[in-house]
């Protein structure tokens, strides 16, 4: 159990990611302003949706989809 609430915080981020997925996330989180203030809101918004498309591409390979799919909530396969 962490003791001060920064440890907390670094404990709680992302649950059980990898380290190098929470670093990615967060120098996402650091980068959105700098770029917007220097290069602007159309060099920004599409940073934001290629980082999206990054975040999504690493999310599968940290948690990898189930054999099969969810197609068993709608029709048996």
């Amino acid at each position: 159990m962490p003791n001060t609430v920064i440890a907390g915080f670094t404990h709680n981020f992302l649950g059980k990611a990898p380290v190098w997925y929470k670093q990615v996330i967060l120098l996402f989180l650091i980068a959105n302003p700098v770029v917007m203030y220097v290069l602007g809101p159309g060099v920004a918004g599409w940073l934001l949706i290629a980082e999206f498309i990054f975040t999504l591409a690493m999310a599968l390979k940290c948690y990898p989809l189930l054999p099969g799919g969810a197609c068993w909530r709608w029709r048996p396969c």
